[in-house]
């Protein structure tokens, strides 16, 4: 896309949380945020990765845009502290929890960042409504291009080989939130390590909580996954951190109100 054609995402900051893991992971990390840099303008990305050792080299891309904290941690991963620190640091009114290998239509990415700051509708978005996953020389085209249009004519047509659905609908991937909500409700719940729970947890805390959450229903409103590890969550929801992270997910559901609002409220003091 051209530079006069960048879409403003008008001071957004986005929070990408990370492990490089495998070279897939690092490709993928590659492919998103060439992707940002030749679709949209005026954004910052917190770059918070957890790991023995960086894998990320800033260097090697020389964008302003991106803030790289390192955190140490050899453990599972994160992802929920890392969040939480992201949002601790970023000032902009509207922040987006967006994965590291992750694609939305930039339609309703702008649809999204202009809703939440011109209406009084919602108080947190899902670009989104169904994942496909992208694999094999697709997945390598689009890391290596950075352009959506290697995606879009797949948003209504039949899938392609190599595309397949991951989600029918998920709350996580790619959200964005008004900051002062997001802190209200205490954020992401760090005692969330490894894969899994943490959005669906928060998304239950901050409905319960009186946040207006929403997501695009329309056929268009479609992410795009870069493939890594496999083309299927089945395996993950059956390991037993994931299955703990979803019985810790559920129980947000059920607990007295007053007793989730004490657990937003020691929650929230981390950002004070």
């Amino acid at each position: 896309m051209a530079e006069t054609n960048l879409i403003s995402l008008r001071g957004l900051e986005l929070i990408i949380t990370y492990r490089g893991a495998s070279q897939d992971r690092r490709d993928n990390l590659r492919g998103v945020l060439h992707h940002l840099n030749r679709t949209y303008s005026d954004y910052q990305i917190w770059l918070l990765e957890a790991d023995a050792t960086p894998t990320f080299n800033w260097a090697e891309l020389g964008d302003p845009k991106i803030r790289h904290v390192f955190v140490h941690d050899t453990g599972p991963f994160p992802k929920a502290r890392l969040v939480n620190l992201g949002a601790l640091m970023a000032k902009s009114p509207i922040i987006c929890m967006h994965d590291a290998d992750m694609i939305a239509n930039p339609h309703y990415m702008r649809g999204a960042i202009n809703a939440l700051m011109d209406q009084d509708n919602s108080d947190a978005l899902c670009p989104f409504t169904r994942v496909l996953n992208v694999s094999g020389n697709r997945r390598e085209s689009f890391i290596e291009s950075g352009e959506f249009d290697e995606f879009a004519p797949f948003l209504t047509s039949d899938l392609p080989d190599e595309m397949n659905v991951l989600y029918v609908s998920t709350p996580g991937a790619i959200n964005f939130f008004k900051r002062t909500d997001f802190i209200r409700v205490g954020g992401l719940d760090p005692g969330f390590v490894g894969w899994g729970g943490e959005d669906d947890e928060l998304i239950l805390r901050a409905a319960r909580l009186g946040v207006r959450w929403h997501s695009f229903s329309d056929p268009e409103a479609t992410l795009f996954h870069l493939n890594h590890d496999s083309a299927s969550r089945a395996q993950l929801l059956e390991e037993e951190l994931t299955a703990r992270n979803r019985q810790m997910a559920l129980r947000t559901r059920e607990i007295p109100i007053e007793e989730l609002e004490a657990r937003a409220a020691e929650l929230a003091a981390y950002f004070r």
